[in-house]
């Protein structure tokens, strides 16, 4: 009796697919040897990929921290912002639109609020003008109280450290010397931007230092879920009105998208300026990979001799490369994290939090899983593989006599 042939194909394919499986094993633990007979020069290698990336992943790491911090800010403000359009850009609207947004089915409330920036005893800050009642819940007051009187404000607690002011500290500002201010309290949240950067006050007192009275820089429209073509009955008002430039509407959503768009359009332009690094750097790793170049050649030579095809050489060293690169990445992470938590993220935070110092005066948000991670695995290994693997190539083609000249 005769076996079948399908019983024979599946014999043929295990027995094949032994050897296969025996030889890429061997060739890693010849790669695993290499490396270890080598260990100068992988310290090199692996200081060399620090060096060029590390400053690379803390820069993506503090970009992806921002822009996570600045999803949670949106999150926790309205759904729907209107201010008038001045040729694309915000422009301040009168607070008699108050009462046509509220009667629009399924708003629940409409709060006026006042936003800008201006220089406070040098420093310059972002001002919030809003009822006491609709301050962020993110604000808690750790000394004081919230403002309720005229005149009165709640600064955060870096910048009152920066600016030596305390509860019951009188200021004026710049831009209104007329006003007088008093700190009523210091407040901490959990957006570190906000510490160091935002002061306070009641929304009266902010129309009048931007010059605005009876005007807000935008209003915030809450709504009840499911009422998404709100925004269409807003453009039918403002369509309807006359002499009145038109009325901007932006959805939480839309401001998330172009916000994100924006900090990401900031990274691929830190990629592109880097790239010039990763180019000078390539060269620089493939003369370090060939620290000992002599012996590297002598020792591919005789492999040639003893049989080895150019493409189980390739697949060593290429093995070798990535073992190198993986071992680098936990390296690199450490580097970038350190930057990031003892230094602060010095020179690289400014690219993406702007109007501030060289160092940063609060913790800068940094978020390393999963974008700045992977792309730290991709660098690393790309590296080390482009560095080397031509110069590989080259020895490998050759005479196994030729290669094995001094």
């Amino acid at each position: 009796m005769t076996k079948s042939p399908p019983i024979v194909t599946a014999n043929l394919s295990n027995q094949q697919s032994t050897p296969i499986f025996g030889k890429h094993q061997a060739l890693f633990l010849n790669a695993l040897k290499g490396l270890l007979r080598n260990p100068v020069r992988n310290i090199i290698v692996i200081l060399c990929l620090i060096a060029l990336l590390s400053p690379f992943v803390t820069a993506i790491t503090i970009c992806e921290g921002v822009k996570s911090q600045y999803s949670s800010i949106l999150r926790e403000g309205c759904d729907v912002y209107v201010a008038r359009d001045n040729y694309g850009s915000n422009a301040p609207i009168e607070l008699s639109m108050m009462g046509k947004l509220k009667e629009i089915q399924g708003v629940t409330k409409v709060v006026p609020r006042v936003i800008g920036r201006t220089y406070v005893r040098g420093k310059f800050l972002a001002i919030l003008g809003i009822g006491s009642q609709f301050i962020p819940s993110s604000v808690q007051i750790i000394k004081g109280r919230l403002p309720g009187a005229k005149g009165e404000v709640i600064l955060g607690w870096r910048a009152a450290e920066y600016l030596e002011l305390k509860p019951g500290s009188e200021f004026t500002i710049e831009r209104n010397p007329g006003q007088n201010f008093r700190i009523v309290g210091l407040f901490r949240s959990t957006f570190n931007v906000w510490n160091a950067d935002l002061l306070v006050m009641n929304f009266e007192d902010a129309s009048d230092l931007f010059g605005i009275p009876g005007k807000a820089t935008d209003l915030l429209v809450f709504t009840r879920p499911g009422y998404e073509q709100i925004v269409d009955i807003i453009i039918h008002i403002s369509d309807e009105e006359t002499g009145q430039p038109l009325l901007r509407v932006q959805t939480t959503d839309l401001i998330d998208r172009y916000s994100k768009r924006g900090f990401n359009i900031k990274a691929g332009v830190f990629a592109g300026f880097y790239c010039l690094v990763f180019a000078l750097g390539i060269p620089a790793i493939g003369v370090i990979s060939g620290f000992g170049q002599s012996e590297r050649r002598r020792e591919i030579g005789v492999m040639k001799a003893l049989g080895w095809q150019t493409p189980e050489v390739l697949e060593m060293v290429a093995l070798e490369n990535l073992i190198l690169g993986l071992i680098s990445v936990p390296c690199i992470i450490l580097a970038a994290t350190g930057w990031i938590h003892i230094f602060n993220g010095a020179v690289v935070s400014k690219f993406f939090i702007a109007n501030l110092g060289v160092m940063i005066p609060f913790s800068v948000p940094s978020e390393i899983f999963p974008i700045p991670f992977v792309l730290c695995i991709m660098m690393a290994v790309i590296l080390t593989m482009v560095g080397s693997i031509y110069s590989t190539w080259r020895t490998a083609i050759v005479s196994p006599s030729e290669a094995m000249k001094t």
